[in-house]
């Protein structure tokens, strides 16, 4: 006879373990329920329980520490995370402190009778970690923003004191006596509502605030654009604002497809104003006053309205030595007596044509200083931060290539040194294999930063941007870590992460990913990745997952 199995829920809200003793007890589970960590011990040191659903932030302990004292003391029994403050980094240390799974809250209750049946079934398993590894994950929860100057304000020193690193400060705040006549429909004091002796059956009926939406009613209305202010339906600009800048007889005869058409009569008595005040012509807007200041009244007084006003501008004398090809003064053109054969024979001036070459000169690059056309590098830029040797010898696809003759005498020098002070042959430093890392990652601006932050803390770094390059360097070389980029072009979800796990399963993996999710970081913690880091990261944090990660090699 198979027996019932018994869970264990452990939550701090009373109302969420008599849910979720209510969910599961429909498919005939033993429920018993804790509020605390403590609690939950001491009823597992009584009772054997085959699985534990715990939430994790709880005062006292909180949830990874109650699940870290559960597997060291209860390896057997099988532990379900729940969280309403979901996180990749709380997902990712529960995993790997041994629960089966990790559930954000809120959740369905098929959800979690579906995760329940599956832990219990054995369909979901705990990741490859070891005890010393979870010994070393810190298990203090640091999701709770609470500064301790900020409670201690408000609870006094002695509660702030008292609080634990995971504890839940707890702050009672009393809210003061509503106002006579506070209607909470409407969230405001009502006279009709305390006329009414505080009853509104309109809002009681309609769960919303009449004199509010009155009051909407009478806004929207007044908000409304006056038609009468507006030039037409398919030009909705106010009369006034197109007026400023047109003036009022542009606007009262603008039509609505954006045309002014002004009566006959109207065009009449318009041409008669322009006449009297003086204007010369209707197609040349030139008042009379203006062009009179100009050439004079007399000139004026003998213009019609349809005469073009001609005003004789006297120009200055020309300057000695001016020349009007180059439109400057020349000491060549004033010296060969005011003539340049080469200027009136191309129509340019040579003395500017000269000055322009000149300056294109300047502004060319030394091709001597660069290292090559797909490298614009100035040479003793590079070779001040790599050294000559390097520099000299650097191609155009960034790889440094030293001719043969070159190098044989590099290492006949190296081998006579050494001859002297000592009979063995000169051997080349050997690479720490315990340092190596390889990056994966198909953005090939990320492996860059990545290998330029890790090789300033000693770390030899090799990079693959493509599957086919991560699966030849995986095979030739036991690395100690691998940064794994989450998706990679041709690669189907986590078969990267399976194929570093199945051919090197010594091998630390961090996962590094723009498309951060629960489900993936619970996934991968599971298949044995070490963390997972969501871009954008910061240059620290790439550094102590890192080092983090080598302390778990060591």
């Amino acid at each position: 006879m198979e027996t019932t199995p018994k869970i264990i829920v452990v939550d701090d809200e009373k109302s969420i373990c008599s849910n979720v003793e209510k969910i599961l007890k429909k498919n005939h589970y033993e429920v018993v329920h804790a509020t605390n960590a403590d609690e939950a011990l001491e009823k597992m040191a009584v009772e054997s329980f085959s699985l534990l659903i715990s939430d994790i932030v709880m005062p006292g302990k909180n949830g990874l520490e109650l699940l870290k004292l559960v597997k060291q003391q209860w390896p057997l029994t099988k532990a379900v995370m729940m969280t309403a403050y979901a996180s990749t980094d709380t997902a990712v240390k529960a995993i790997r402190m041994g629960a089966l799974d990790y559930i954000p809250k809120p959740f369905t209750p098929d959800e979690l009778r579906s995760t329940v049946e599956k832990a219990l079934a054995g369909e979901l398993t705990e990741a490859p970690s070891t005890p010393e590894e979870r010994e070393f994950i810190d298990a203090i929860d640091l999701d709770m923003p609470f500064d301790v100057d900020e409670v201690a304000a408000v609870t006094g020193e002695a509660y702030a004191k008292s609080l634990g690193p995971s504890d839940m400060p707890i702050i009672e705040v009393k809210m003061p006596e509503a106002p006579v006549g506070f209607c909470e429909m409407g969230n405001m004091v009502c006279d009709i509502f305390k006329k009414l002796d505080a009853t509104c059956k309109a809002g009681t009926k309609t769960q919303k605030c009449p004199q509010l939406a009155k009051k909407k009613r009478a806004a929207k209305k007044k908000q409304r654009a006056d038609v009468k202010q507006l030039i037409g339906i398919d030009q909705p600009f106010d009369y006034g604002e197109v007026a400023v800048m047109t003036g009022p007889e542009y606007v009262q005869s603008l039509q609505s497809e954006g045309v002014t058409f002004v009566p006959y009569e109207e065009l009449k008595k318009n041409v008669a104003k322009m006449m009297q005040k003086g204007k010369i012509d209707v197609d040349i807007p030139f008042d009379r006053d203006e062009v009179a200041q100009q050439t004079g009244e007399a000139y004026v007084d003998q213009a019609s309205r349809s005469d073009m006003p001609v005003v004789e501008i006297t120009a200055s004398e020309s300057l000695e030595g001016f020349c009007e090809t180059g439109s400057m003064v020349c000491d060549i053109f004033k010296k060969l007596g005011a003539t340049c054969k080469a200027g009136t024979k191309t129509a340019k001036c040579p003395q500017l044509a000269k000055k322009k070459r000149a300056a294109k000169i300047k502004t060319v690059v030394d091709v001597k200083t660069l290292i090559g056309v797909d490298q614009p590098f100035n040479y003793d830029e590079v070779a001040a931060v790599t050294g000559p040797g390097y520099a000299e010898h650097l191609m155009y696809d960034g790889t440094v290539q030293v001719p043969y003759e070159e190098l044989k005498q590099n290492v006949a020098g190296m081998m006579k040194d050494t001859a002297s002070k000592s009979a063995e042959l000169y051997k080349f430093p050997e690479v720490s294999v315990t340092k190596n890392i390889l990056v994966i990652d198909d953005e090939v601006a990320v492996n860059n930063n990545i290998r330029k932050i890790l090789l300033k803390k000693g770390y030899q770094v090799d990079q693959a941007i493509t599957k086919d390059e991560a699966l030849e360097s995986i095979a030739s070389h036991p690395y100690k870590l691998i940064l794994l980029d989450l998706k990679i072009p041709g690669v189907k979800g986590l078969e990267l992460l399976q194929t570093i796990r199945d051919k090197n399963p010594e091998a630390k993996v961090i996962m590094i990913t723009g498309y951060a999710s629960i489900e993936t970081a619970v996934e991968a913690t599971r298949m044995g990745a070490v963390d997972y880091l969501p871009k954008p990261f910061t240059p620290d944090e790439i550094r102590q997952a890192t080092d983090k990660a080598f302390l778990l090699a060591a």
